[in-house]
């Protein structure tokens, strides 16, 4: 039984070369016209009517060559075709032609002015020159845009590549290595998750230019420090102040009592407006009564309270023993000067 081939692998056909057909349709038809003109008097005609057409016919052979190597893929093409013995004829010919055409032209008698015609021949020159040279020209710019996106995009592979492996390998060697502590193989996932969200969906932003990136960044510390999980919401966003950081901080620490103390799920959320800056940290419980706290645990005295009242800010503390706790921190808005 022999064997039947289902498909055939694709291949790329040579197009049918018709640059001849063209060509010699051309001459004939300018020769038509030419005769006709003369037939019915109009001998201004013949002056310029043959030139044009033996240069639309030296168009035809100096393009054909580019529309043969860009008709399997505009933006790439095939260069073997391009510069074949085929195609140097045709353009060498084509030129030819093009230059007789113009002595042709230049030699008509179209006009009895000396000056017009000293203006309109070299005029009639560049234009046909820049008519031969044009889609040169222009592939060789398109084509100069092509590999400079072609050297982006390997520059871009290249620094993806860098990145997972000075991240994600790096960590997944690190949770192979951890493997019999769940909770540092839970850390390890989060924070890469989180720096890999961060790479690919975010802007690469700095602290000082994003009070959220700097909000996001401290609160993964805080992530990392007690193996929990926060959820952080960042409306608006905008280059970081002192007063800013501050509340910036003072949320950390609330989010460091929730995770010490409370229970998840927890939460930060933060809105910038006009004028003010507002943070809010919510844990799950089991809450407690503020005024009970001693004197002595400065955390919420001096790090919430006082550092946001010392800013021109203000915050206040919501919980009930067997309740959740919120945190609220307000930062007034005002630029740096």
């Amino acid at each position: 039984m022999t064997d039947q081939r289902l498909a055939t692998p694709l291949r790329r056909r040579a197009p049918q070369s018709r640059w001849w057909l063209v060509t010699l349709g051309g001459l004939l038809l300018a020769m038509s016209l030419t005769m006709l003109a003369r037939r019915w008097g109009i001998v201004g005609a013949a002056s310029w009517l043959v030139p044009a057409f033996a240069f639309s016919a030296a168009l035809v052979l100096v393009w054909s060559p580019l529309e043969s190597a860009v008709q399997s893929d505009a933006r790439r093409p095939d260069v073997v075709a391009l510069f074949s013995r085929d195609a140097w004829a045709r353009v060498v010919l084509g030129i030819v032609l093009a230059i007789l055409t113009l002595v042709w032209f230049s030699q008509q008698h179209f006009t009895d002015d000396p000056i017009l015609r000293a203006v309109v021949v070299p005029v009639v020159a560049v234009v046909a020159l820049a008519l031969v040279l044009a889609p040169w020209w222009l592939r060789l710019i398109r084509q100069v845009g092509v590999e400079r996106e072609r050297r982006v995009r390997e520059f871009e592979r290249a620094e993806i590549a860098a990145h997972l492996h000075d991240s994600v390998l790096q960590t997944l060697t690190l949770i192979r290595a951890k493997a019999d502590d769940p909770d540092a193989v839970a850390r390890l996932a989060r924070a890469q998750e989180r720096d890999l969200r961060s790479y690919l969906y975010q802007d690469r932003r700095s602290e000082a230019d994003s009070v959220a990136t700097a909000l996001q960044r401290a609160v993964s510390e805080v992530e990392d420090a007690y193996g929990v999980a926060i959820d952080v919401v960042s409306v608006g966003d905008a280059p970081t102040t002192d007063a800013m950081r501050a509340g910036v901080d003072a949320a950390k620490e609330a989010a460091q009592n929730a995770a010490r103390h409370g229970s998840e799920p927890i939460s930060v959320y933060a809105e910038l407006t006009a004028d003010r800056y507002e943070l809010f940290v919510r844990d799950s419980g089991p809450g407690f009564d503020p005024s009970a706290v001693p004197e002595d645990r400065a955390g919420i005295r001096n790090s919430i309270l006082g550092r946001s009242r010392r800013h021109g800010g203000d915050a206040s503390i919501a919980s009930t023993p067997g309740g959740r706790t919120e945190v609220t921190i307000t930062i007034p808005r005002q630029e740096e000067r």
